[in-house]
């Protein structure tokens, strides 16, 4: 079985690391910095509030704090597939427009290597970029004819880690991730006027990123009462300073935005330009993301009920120095700000013992989540928030299938900005078998 498992998990490795460098958010708040931050986790976490510094199970993959791999068994080896869907709303005071995605989330093994060394290996999206925004305005020279700007994002950050967690004592765990970022942000401008004897100014801007970054943690477990447990953790995210190649290339093209196909679908069919190339140029761009800390905490009765709390910050205002849009006619300032994340999680087992009633069995798991954001735009922070939802559905030997939900908000409709409202919605299958384990009869 095991042998089975790491083949299937090699393959889908290869298969489904292409499909990450794809578009999978509609949101136009992430044509700033590096996207949209995935910060959920697995299944199990999803469906608790994105809760992770202090969550330690036996039979879950909680790679956020790579100290909790060590709450696996040491004859274990699990595998973690997820896939989740989005159905997402965008409102100005004005108009509203709906998208839906759908993507492979993660891919995921872990085992021990020893009785108290654990180690994980996945991949897993770590930033989205996807973004369509239009704008029209008269021109000044002639009030018939308009200006119109199309904004297109594509892309993001992958992140292929190896977590590794050591048990020091029975009570303290501690660990590292050593991760491989990788990916690209693409950003494409289009000026074009009402008018299709006109010409098209494109402004296309590639960045490819590469990096190796890295997060400790720690976890103490202790308990009150022969009922009552708890578990403090803590992680730390080390400051990433991208030095990636940008390439910017300018031209004009025909105005093909009477074709009603977008930029990239455009380019895809062009297989030379006979226009006059304006400029191409190739060089380095520097992006950083801030160091991260997190602190967190369990609680509840052993086998049946678990309260978390996590708190995080991460200080961006060092990562860059914003700038303006024009948005709706107003002439707005963006900048980075401190970003703070609050996350709560419960998780109720009726009877994991129980012989009979399968309903007595299945995790039942809620959350909610609220997150300042690392973006002001007049001062107006674009926060987002949710709550969460989700059951376990255990199998057999452990082995069970997540479901998670969740419904949330991100940004405003004040100052003519945009509101996002989303659902998301997802899978996990989550595989548990024994590694070197010799049955006594044949």
């Amino acid at each position: 079985m095991i042998k089975k498992t790491l083949i299937i998990a090699s393959l889908l490795i290869l298969t489904f690391s292409a499909t990450f460098g794809q578009s999978i958010t509609n949101s136009p708040y992430t044509y700033y910095g590096i996207g949209e931050i995935d910060r959920g986790g697995f299944g199990m976490n999803k469906a608790m509030g994105n809760l992770s510094t202090g969550l330690r199970k036996p039979n879950q993959i909680n790679f956020l704090n790579p100290a909790a791999i060590g709450a696996q068994d040491t004859m274990s080896f699990i595998f973690d597939l997820g896939i989740s869907g989005a159905s997402k709303k965008l409102t100005t005071s004005t108009i509203n427009s709906e998208y839906q995605n759908f993507y492979f989330d993660h891919l995921a093994i872990s085992f021990p290597i020893q009785k108290w060394w654990f180690t994980s290996v996945g991949i897993v999206p770590y930033s989205k970029v996807g973004y369509n925004i239009e704008t029209s305005s008269p021109m000044p020279e002639n009030d018939t004819v308009n200006a119109i700007n199309n904004f297109y994002g594509n892309g993001g950050i992958n992140q292929v880690y190896l977590a590794n967690s050591f048990n020091i004592t029975k009570s303290l765990s501690v660990g590292f991730n050593l991760s491989y970022l990788f990916g690209s942000l693409e950003k494409y401008q289009v000026l074009s006027l009402d008018d299709p004897q006109s010409y098209s100014t494109l402004d296309i801007n590639k960045t490819s990123l590469r990096k190796l970054s890295y997060d400790l943690g720690v976890q103490y477990t202790g308990s009150f009462s022969e009922k009552y447990f708890y578990t403090l953790g803590a992680t730390y995210s080390g400051k990433i300073k991208f030095n990636g190649e940008k390439t910017s290339t300018t031209f004009m093209a025909e105005n093909f935005v009477y074709y009603n196909i977008d930029i990239v679908d455009y380019l895809a069919i062009k297989t030379y330009y006979t226009d006059t190339i304006a400029s191409s140029i190739t060089n380095n761009n520097t992006l950083e993301i801030p160091a991260k800390i997190a602190l967190g905490f369990t609680t509840g009765l052993k086998d049946k009920l678990t309260l978390g709390f996590d708190f995080s910050i991460q200080d961006w205002t060092k990562a860059g120095t914003g700038g303006n849009i024009i948005s709706n006619g107003e002439n707005i300032t963006f900048k980075y700000a401190n970003d703070l994340t609050y996350n709560f999680g419960i998780e109720y087992t009726p009877n994991k013992f129980a012989l009979r009633n399968y309903l007595n069995l299945i995790n039942y798991r809620a959350g909610f989540y609220y997150n300042t954001g690392y973006l002001t735009f007049n001062n107006e922070k674009i926060s987002s928030y949710g709550i969460t939802f989700g059951i376990g559905l255990p199998v057999t030997n452990k082995t069970s299938i997540n479901l998670f939900g969740s419904y949330g908000q991100r940004g405003t409709e004040n100052i003519g900005l945009i509101k996002e409202e989303f659902w998301v919605f997802g899978i996990n299958l989550t595989l548990y078998d024994f590694w070197f384990y010799k049955s006594k009869f044949q």
